[in-house]
């Protein structure tokens, strides 16, 4: 793993051929950094915590679960007869058997 101080020379070095190559692309470059400054980094006290994994987990599977359930009622539900309609207990059939 290479050291941050190798790594600011390399980019630096890198930044200065660059420049040195293509004059216009740098000016360029440069423009956009005076229009766009890097914003500083929030304080971590300004930071948002991070949610738990777990509990994240258990309320996707939570949500779920209730949609199933609704889900569920809807398709057991029996459609109301329509006006007018007598609705009648299906006739159960007797097995009848002879012994001979």
């Amino acid at each position: 793993m290479s050291h941050p101080a190798d790594d600011e020379r390399i980019l630096a070095g890198m930044e200065r051929e660059l420049t040195h190559d293509d004059p216009a692309l740098s000016a360029t470059m440069e423009t956009l950094n005076q229009q766009f400054p890097e914003q500083p980094e929030r304080p971590a006290k300004a930071r948002l915590p991070r949610r738990d994994p777990r509990l994240v987990t258990a309320v996707v599977l939570a949500v779920i679960a209730v949609l199933a359930l609704i889900l569920t009622a809807a398709l057991n539900t029996t459609p109301a007869p329509p006006d007018g309609e007598v609705t009648r207990p299906a006739a159960h059939s007797a097995v009848v058997s002879t012994h001979q």
